[in-house]
């Protein structure tokens, strides 16, 4: 091997544990409120939630009190025929440090909010509770999103983190039906 290659590797190794250092050391479990002092404590402290079934539900609607309406399973994919919305699938466990981010940011993000609960049904699952139903959606690393028609029929999957706005622009493409008739790059630029 090369010494370049040596260099190379050796630095984004480097690089990587620094990231895996960051986030675990910002948004591990011995510190959820750590914000790096941008943001008070009581403007992230963890919602009211109900566990029930195979998903985590946060009580009441999402343009209410900054929470996204999560319901569980087969009811959310019934409500989502019934109501002819396409579904948000969302697969996530209590100990992923990237699935605690998108709920500290990205699932608190009001356009993402309004969107999600005037065009999707949205559906979460905690993959140490449902294994079965992680294999089935063949999940392989958290968080992991599907977005699906209202019949269930999967349009595409989303692996790991996104932002507010990025997440944004995905929700719109499957709503409009935009993968129909053009790539995401060619959404973005329209």
């Amino acid at each position: 091997m090369k010494k370049e290659n040596i260099l190379v590797i050796v630095l984004v190794t480097i690089a990587l544990a620094g990231l895996f250092w960051f986030f675990t050391a910002r948004m591990g479990p011995n510190n959820p409120a750590d914000t790096g002092g941008t943001e008070p404590v009581a403007a992230v402290q963890k919602p009211d939630v109900e566990a029930t079934g195979n998903a985590m539900v946060e009580n009441g609607n999402a343009g209410q009190n900054n929470r996204i309406n999560w319901k569980d399973y087969t009811p959310g994919l019934a409500q989502a025929k019934t109501q002819d919305k396409n579904v948000f699938l969302y697969f996530y466990a209590q100990w992923c440090t990237y699935c605690t981010q998108l709920k500290k940011t990205t699932f608190v993000d009001e356009k993402v909010l309004a969107y999600l609960e005037k065009n999707f049904v949205s559906i979460s699952v905690d993959t140490d509770q449902n294994q079965t139903l992680s294999q089935t959606w063949q999940v392989k690393g958290l968080p992991t999103m599907w977005f699906l028609t209202p019949d269930g029929s999967r349009i595409s999957s989303l692996p790991g983190y996104v932002d507010g706005s990025q997440l944004l622009q995905i929700l719109r493409y499957i709503h409009t039906k935009s993968y129909d008739n053009m790539s995401f790059q060619d959404f973005v630029k329209s």
